[in-house]
């Protein structure tokens, strides 16, 4: 600068020929010629301008042009600020400094910020005054950017981390952020699309606008939002929009930001400008790191969030399941259970918390409890077991348990859960279910046996096949007919009542030629049968030979309670009939009376064939054989 400013032709301008220049500029320009550091001059009224090598750079695309030309005409640009800065150091003939001042300099045809440290001084001459400007600085841009996003990004960190806390949700995280962003890169809109569907599809999860145009999150296609391969800094800035996209309206210029993992595309980041910008490499850098970040934080919510839900869920299934749900510690204790386990070891929830499985089992299922858990602990695999559980009042319901080993973050067994169903319901009816088919068993057996027994004393007896067939239909009536009325009480007893009225209906009760009462009396089934035979017998003699057999014969029929409570007695008698002949030998009604009444109740049984009727006394003990229980 200084050959330039010696080969200049200065004569033309106020400055006059170098050699009449007063001592004054002299001094100054030798100072900032001989500076390292940039340093300028501006000299005389219209503060014209002088500078160094180190200075020269500043002016950009005005120097040399801007050598000996008045300030207010070299910085038109930044002249509201620095031009009033000038004016009070001439004024006052004090000095001045500014730290990151921001100059708006128009540089390559655009205005930017850029930001300075500079110090105007006053050159002072005798008697004179002020008479120049000594002006040193130098561009801070750099660190004042640099420093904005590191704060910046500081200030997303700390919001990203409080939008992440527990019991937020995904999208407050994008709500804390995007309005940062937006603002510190002077845009007029800026959002969070998700861009991992397949081909044109995105999805707009979070936006922010400052001018309030009324878009919402929603499906978002990749051209609406310009998008093409990223710049080597990872970002690329669409300015030619598609028009006919509504999204794209007011927006003249967009930055965008890819995230991308394991080489696919994840997400992006975009700021809107409503003018077309130049957006610096302080823009690019600061939205591509929050945009990491905030992808980073977004996907940690949405993570978190789900596991609150999942947890949620969860809970809600094991609080409120009809089933037994427990957690326990590999040694079997208890860490939780729902209701639905408590009630049904007869405990409260709370008071089961560290008693162990074994505690709760009838002691003659733990063996196997022990043994069952202690093999899904080294193989890890789930089982399966049936048992009973141990009440605190003593009743052992059975259940059935599907136990799960759960695994730690190493790898081995941490524990189990259970879920176990009470079965008792399902064991006693099995239980029912095999005494029931052992009583089917040993009725049918007996049944057979009877009508057997029934045949083979009806053919001995009888005259001919009619009479073998009358007579065993009948005697099979009979039997059913006792079957029939114990059938209506689930083969539990009979009233003798109703039993004796059931099995004389065919024989003349309605007729009133047979008469039947007594003392209430419940019979089991064994002695219902016996009985119902043995008075079928009774009319049926009395309807062949005796005298049901003539019209104007009757039967009476009457039974008490007697030795103090302990023996049935029941009468048969029989009147109005022909003479009665005591039989040379007994037939098979009177040994099925005798022997039945004998053998099946161990009671006795007298027939007397008096000439006048036939007279039957039965003498029953009431032992639990022939009592209903």
């Amino acid at each position: 600068m200084a050959a330039r400013i010696r080969d200049h032709d200065w004569s033309s301008t106020p400055f006059g020929r170098i050699d009449g220049w007063p001592q004054a500029l002299k001094i100054a320009l030798g100072l900032c010629l001989n500076s390292s550091y940039p340093t300028a001059i501006y000299w005389g009224a219209d503060l014209r301008l002088l500078y160094n090598d180190a200075w020269a750079p500043i002016p950009a695309d005005r120097h040399p042009w801007s050598l000996g030309r008045p300030a207010a005409e070299v910085w038109p640009d930044i002249w509201p600020i620095v031009g009033p800065q000038f004016d009070n150091v001439v004024a006052t003939g004090r000095g001045f400094s500014a730290f990151d001042q921001m100059l708006p300099m128009e540089r390559g045809g655009r205005r930017s910020e850029s930001y300075w440290n500079y110090s105007f001084t006053p050159i002072l001459d005798e008697g004179a005054g002020v008479v120049g400007v000594l002006n040193q600085g130098h561009e801070t841009t750099d660190l004042v950017r640099t420093a904005r996003s590191r704060e910046f990004l500081f200030e997303a960190a700390d919001r990203i981390r409080a939008a992440t806390a527990p019991g937020s949700r995904p999208a407050d995280v994008l709500s804390a952020v995007l309005p940062l962003v937006g603002t510190s890169l002077a845009a007029t809109r800026a959002g969070y699309v998700d861009v991992r569907g397949e081909r044109d599809a995105a999805e707009l999860r979070g936006l922010w606008s400052g001018c309030g145009d009324g878009l919402k999150p929603g499906p978002i296609s990749l051209r609406a939002l310009g998008w093409r391969d990223a710049d080597s800094d990872g970002t690329f800035v669409a300015d030619d929009l598609p028009d006919v996209e509504p999204f794209n309206r007011g927006v003249a210029s967009r930055l965008v930001a890819p995230v991308s993992r394991g080489g696919k595309v994840m997400a992006a980041v975009f700021v809107d400008r409503a003018a077309p910008s130049e957006w610096t490499v302080y823009d690019r850098q600061a939205a591509r790191e929050v945009a990491d970040r905030l992808w980073l934080g977004h996907e940690q919510a949405g993570a978190m969030w789900r596991l609150r839900e999942s947890e949620a869920r969860l809970s809600a299934i094991f609080g409120q399941s009809a089933v037994g749900m427990s957690e326990m510690a590999l040694d079997g204790r208890f860490l939780r259970v729902n209701a639905a386990m408590a009630r049904l070891l007869g405990r409260a929830p709370e008071s089961l918390r560290h008693v162990t499985m074994a505690e709760v089992s009838h002691p003659d299922d733990r063996d196997d409890v022990a043994r069952r858990f202690g093999r899904a602990v080294e193989t890890g695999e789930a089982f399966d077991i049936e048992k009973r559980c141990l009440r605190p009042d003593g009743t052992a319901p059975w259940a059935v348990s599907n136990v799960t080993v759960l695994v730690g973050e190493d790898g081995d067994p941490s524990g189990f859960f259970g879920v176990t169903a009470d079965v008792s319901e399902r064991r006693e009816a099995e239980r029912m279910r095999s005494l029931l088919l052992a009583e089917l068993n040993h009725r049918v057996k007996n049944n057979l046996a009877t009508v057997q027994a029934l045949a083979r004393q009806t053919q001995r007896s009888a005259v001919d096949l009619d009479d073998f067939q009358a007579t065993f239909n009948a005697r099979l009536m009979a039997l059913s007919r006792a079957h029939d009325l114990l059938m209506r009480e689930t083969w539990s007893s009979a009233q003798l009542g109703e039993l004796a009225a059931v099995t004389l209906a065919p024989f003349g009760i309605a007729a009133g030629r047979v008469t039947v009462g007594g003392d209430p009396v419940r019979l089991s089934p064994t002695a219902a049968v016996t009985m119902t035979m043995a008075l079928h017998e009774l009319a049926s003699n009395a309807q062949k030979y005796g005298a049901l057999s003539v019209p104007n014969g009757e039967v009476a029929l009457g039974w008490a309670i007697g030795d103090d409570g302990r023996r049935l007695e029941m009468a048969w008698r029989e009147s109005g009939g022909p003479q009665v002949n005591e039989p040379a030998r007994r037939g098979y009604g009177c040994r099925l009376i005798e022997r039945g009444i004998v053998q099946e109740l161990g009671g006795e049984a007298r027939i007397d064939f008096a000439p006048d009727g036939v007279a039957c006394t039965l003498l029953v003990p009431l032992s639990q054989k022939v009592l209903a229980q």
